[in-house]
């Protein structure tokens, strides 16, 4: 390793590893309430026929996402109360993780029993896990930014997207595949009754394994030599500011991009659940099995390969490829609304998206990680992914009633249009140091 890696990751050679690995597993513990409060909850709702357009509005309570940058500063000012000898970040991290425990058992006691259930309290709940969760991601993203910026920032986020969709198929996909298994302790795995416990049980189940985010924190190293910023003035105002004198009048550009280039996959998956169980009639093992578990294998396959690629050509043309293929690769919902209740093309379709989505990941996690100056990585890293989760939930929220009116085949390709202009704007938005060079290498 180079002088100036060491100075930056403020660890040593053997600890590089050890950083990868805790990032990867860290990636775990942000990805899981996020997969338990969209698709796992979808799933439950569309399991009882809730009309999709009741789906799309709790994308709402998903505004914390985007809302996070608010009150990320405050992540790089203080420690976390009860854990504060964890240090700046990681106190953040465990503290998160054990409140998120008791916060998804919760949403998953009140959640909805038939389609009469109201709604209001699984929405209530559903809130506080997305601020809780929002909260994590950024203090997940920060300690990731703070550590492995300038040296591994390709490997580093490969390694995040891996864990964070470890969390969808360890969690994500077994939940769908067991209902129907859990039911029969309680009756036909028909029951409504039978299925509504199965439901309760297996998400709480999954908000327990929140618990490995706490010992992560206690695992990962800390970036020893970052001091926290002095007062909420330096902490709020200052990202802003280092913002603009780094892009100049290019900073809205970095703003457009960070709003519009995750949307094709945004606004897309908020209906895949609905689409999948309502409209064509796959069962909820189904989607698990092929969608959560199947797709698992093209994510990681895609992430690996994404990270390589930010290595090997640069992030700029990284971008600008896997972005047009995350367009493109929505496309299959389309052929799959015109084919029906089609295996094959399931599979096609899940696979194609699945392994475009891992590439896409790794490489727009690199491109934020470039983008922050580390001293400030919890406010400027919230600020690009919050703008990105709240376009996210405001067009989510809409995306049922979207669907009402144009139907699904319509709606995927609005989701594929949404995706051109960033593309468009993206040579504007790079970072100069790395606007044509690949990332510095160890």
């Amino acid at each position: 390793m180079s002088e100036r890696a060491s100075k930056i990751l403020g660890v040593p050679m053997v600890s590089k590893k050890r950083l990868v690995v805790a990032i990867g597993v860290l990636g775990f513990a942000s990805g899981l309430p996020n997969v338990l409060l969209n698709d796992t909850l979808s799933a439950w709702l569309a399991d009882i026929n809730v009309p999709a357009s009741s789906i799309g509005l709790l994308a709402f309570a998903t505004l914390p996402y985007g809302l996070k940058l608010l009150w990320a500063p405050l992540l790089d000012c203080y420690r976390a109360p009860g854990f504060a000898f964890l240090g700046l970040r990681r106190s953040w991290i465990a503290l998160l993780c054990t409140l998120l425990v008791v916060a998804i058992g919760a949403m998953a006691w009140c959640g909805p029993a038939t389609l009469s259930s109201p709604l209001l309290p699984v929405a209530i709940l559903g809130l506080g896990v997305a601020i809780l969760s929002a909260t994590l991601d950024a203090a997940v993203d920060a300690h990731r930014t703070d550590a492995a910026s300038g040296v591994i920032e390709g490997p580093a986020a490969s390694a995040f997207v891996i864990g964070y969709r470890v969390a969808f198929v360890s969690i994500g996909a077994l939940i769908l595949m067991l209902v129907p298994t859990v039911a029969e302790i309680f009756g036909d795995a028909s029951d409504p009754h039978a299925r509504e416990m199965a439901w309760r049980i297996l998400i709480g189940c999954g908000g327990a394994a929140m618990l490995i985010g706490v010992l992560a924190a206690f695992l990962a190293p800390e970036p020893p030599r970052r001091a926290p910023v002095r007062g909420l003035n330096e902490a709020m105002i200052e990202p802003v500011q280092s913002f603009i004198r780094a892009f100049g009048s290019r900073f809205l550009l970095v703003i457009l991009v960070a709003l519009m280039f995750r949307l094709p996959d945004l606004l897309g998956n908020r209906m895949t659940m609905p689409f999948l169980k309502q409209e064509i009639g796959f069962t909820v093992e189904d989607i698990g099995l092929i969608r959560q578990a199947g797709g698992f294998a093209m994510t990681i396959f895609g992430a690996l390969i994404g990270g390589l690629c930010v290595l090997r050509f640069g992030l700029f043309r990284s971008l600008l490829v896997f972005g047009a293929l995350q367009v493109a690769s929505n496309a299959g919902y389309i052929v799959l609304a015109q084919t029906g209740k089609s295996m094959p093309t399931f599979v096609g379709v899940i696979a194609t998206e699945s392994f475009c989505n891992g590439l896409v990941s790794a490489a727009f996690v690199a491109y934020f990680m470039e983008l922050c100056e580390p001293k400030f990585a919890a406010a400027q890293y919230a600020i690009l992914s919050g703008l990105m989760y709240l376009a996210g939930a405001v067009v989510g929220g809409v995306s049922g009633f979207l669907v009402e009116q144009v139907g699904y085949e319509w709606f995927f390709g609005i989701s594929i249009l949404v995706g051109l202009p960033p593309l468009a704007l993206l040579p504007w938005a790079m970072p100069t140091r790395n606007a044509t060079a690949p990332p510095m290498t160890t």
